[in-house]
């Protein structure tokens, strides 16, 4: 009897798709993107390419509207790359692989490496590459060719726009964000003008008179304050020039004055560009190169002040540099290092003291510097005027070495004593982060055992293989997570036998030092932690070797 043939074609089961892709697309700044770019565009690319593979299916689309690609810090990338950190995709599809960046290296890295090593899929699908299908010596050329390129155009771009926006200033265009004090900006011919603010020019103009006839900042802020005028900052969120008689009204900084009389704006001059926004490949702003890239053009707008006053202001700053700078007077005198710097505070504001410095003339025809330190808020005007006095550095030091001389007759402190108990109290906070530790331990043991249990009862056909890789999955990451737990406690019980080891030391220098002892940085940083002044040279001391403090 003749065999029956078996060559009869059997039904093939449905493939169950086993890529979950993430669709990402981008549209630049630049403006210059085409129709055929937009990001609607390039998704329906990509969900055209997903639906023909057959073994993938799409999980989600992620968009960056409006993002260069010289870099990836992008919402959009970064909540993909989240997704692909959770295995929740495991195929990333783009249009192009300009769309996925134009930074040749880090992108080159992406697809070489990163995606390589969690076992992602990378496609850019009118570029014709697939990382799932071996490329070949050419294609992989043809990748990295582009990938090149994209960088160049990003590049060219980002000169495009640099000199378009020296073109615009070398014509007299407004470039800069809030425009100075003074003026308002206005678009005259199709350029942005400074032009003056009917509101503000003529305090401006006061502000330079003033000056001009000698007067100091602080005089020019009294004059302001008593007209209730507000500072520029207030003026541009307010709106209002003054200030009502129920308002609160801040006094105006020096450096807000300094700055409206050191602009040339106020002549009519334009000085553009002292720093650039960002340059391609850094995102941050940075100085620029001031020979080539401060662009200066004279009579671009109405000036408030005539050139005439402008020079006799220049002229009087030039005349304090020099006086303040005369060579044998100031900077041949040694400076001495600032021991208890960022340590003083105001006990009446809170505000950290700053240290200041006048020189003086001994018998013997010697200069030398003397220091104190003042609370900033003494000199203001305003509400937030302190009433809190200053003191010596001489009298400082002298204080704290007295305070120390005292508590050490009254209380008789013993070194062995302190340690000790600085030991003993370690010892309670290291055996409350151990038992964390031992607890820690014992939840990742227990974990290991469920999940061990757990593949048992899927061999034993108890569980589906969905299930199984769930509840694996859930596992996993509450190991994860109490791993990291435990090294942070590890560290905490560390660090307490450092701390230790440091107010032991502390105390140490403390109970070494004499009357006659010097202070230095270094002795000053162990032994202090803050010191508070109040007004007739009362200080309040906090150590760093126990929580108390210390008054005097």
């Amino acid at each position: 009897m003749a065999r029956t043939s078996k060559r009869g074609k059997r039904e093939q089961p449905a493939k169950e798709p086993v890529w979950k892709a993430g669709i990402y697309a981008r549209l630049s700044v630049d403006g210059n993107d085409r129709k055929n770019e937009s990001i609607d565009t390039q998704i329906e690319i990509a969900k055209g390419y997903i639906g023909q593979s057959g073994d993938t299916e799409l999980i989600e689309c992620y968009t960056d509207l409006g993002k260069t690609g010289t870099n990836f810090n992008r919402e959009g990338f970064e909540r993909m790359m989240a997704d692909v950190r959770r295995k929740r995709i495991n195929c990333v599809v783009v249009k192009d692989f300009s769309r996925f960046g134009r930074n040749y290296i880090e992108t080159g890295n992406y697809i070489e490496k990163i995606f390589p090593f969690m076992k992602v899929r990378f496609i850019a699908v009118t570029d014709g590459y697939d990382s799932e299908r071996t490329p070949s010596g050419n294609l992989k050329l043809s990748m990295n060719l582009k990938n090149i390129v994209n960088e160049l155009y990003a590049k060219d771009i980002a000169q495009r726009v640099r000199a378009a926006r020296k073109l615009s200033q070398e014509t007299g265009n407004y470039t800069g964000g809030a425009p100075p004090y003074g003026y308002c900006v206005k678009k005259i011919d199709g350029r942005k003008v400074l032009y003056p603010d009917k509101d503000t020019k003529e305090i401006v103009v006061r502000i330079f008179e003033m000056f001009g006839a000698g007067g100091t900042y602080k005089e020019i802020a009294q004059e302001l304050y008593r007209r209730r005028i507000r500072r520029p900052m207030a003026y541009r969120g307010t709106g209002e020039v003054y200030c009502p008689e129920d308002g609160e009204l801040q006094q105006w900084p020096p450096g807000t004055i300094k700055k409206i009389l050191t602009n040339p704006a106020y002549i009519g001059t334009l000085f553009q560009s002292r720093t650039s926004g960002k340059a391609y490949g850094d995102r941050r702003r940075h100085d620029v190169d001031e020979e080539n890239d401060i662009s200066v053009v004279e009579h671009t707008h109405e000036p408030l002040v005539p050139e005439e006053l402008f020079r006799k202001v220049s002229q009087r700053f030039e005349r304090q540099s020099k006086c303040s700078n005369r060579i044998g007077f100031s900077k041949k005198i040694p400076q001495s290092e600032d021991i208890f710097k960022d340590m003083v505070y105001c006990g009446g504001c809170g505000r950290r003291m700053i240290r200041n410095m006048s020189i003086i003339a001994l018998a013997g025809g010697n200069r030398v510097r003397r220091y104190y330190y003042a609370c900033p808020n003494k000199k203001k005007i305003d509400g937030g005027k302190c009433e809190g006095q200053g003191i010596s550095f001489l009298k400082l030091e002298s204080l704290i070495k007295e305070i120390l001389d005292k508590e050490f007759a009254f209380t008789e402190m013993r070194p062995k004593d302190y340690c000790r108990e600085n030991i003993r109290e370690a010892g309670k906070k290291k055996g409350a982060v151990h038992k964390k530790i031992g607890e820690s331990l014992r939840k990742q043991e227990e974990l290991a055992l469920t999940g061990s249990k757990l593949y048992l009862r899927y061999r034993n056909g108890e569980l589906s293989r969905e299930a199984f890789l769930e509840e694996k999955e859930k596992i996993a990451e509450r190991l994860a997570a109490l791993k990291v737990g435990t090294e942070d406690l590890e560290r905490q019980e560390k660090m307490i036998d450092r701390e230790t080891g440091r107010v032991n030391r502390s105390v140490g220098e403390i109970l070494k030092r004499r009357a006659g002892d010097k202070f230095d940085r270094e002795l000053a940083e162990r032994l202090i932690k803050k010191i508070n002044v109040y007004p007739k040279h009362k200080v309040e001391i906090v150590f760093n070797y126990r929580r108390n403090e210390l008054f005097w």
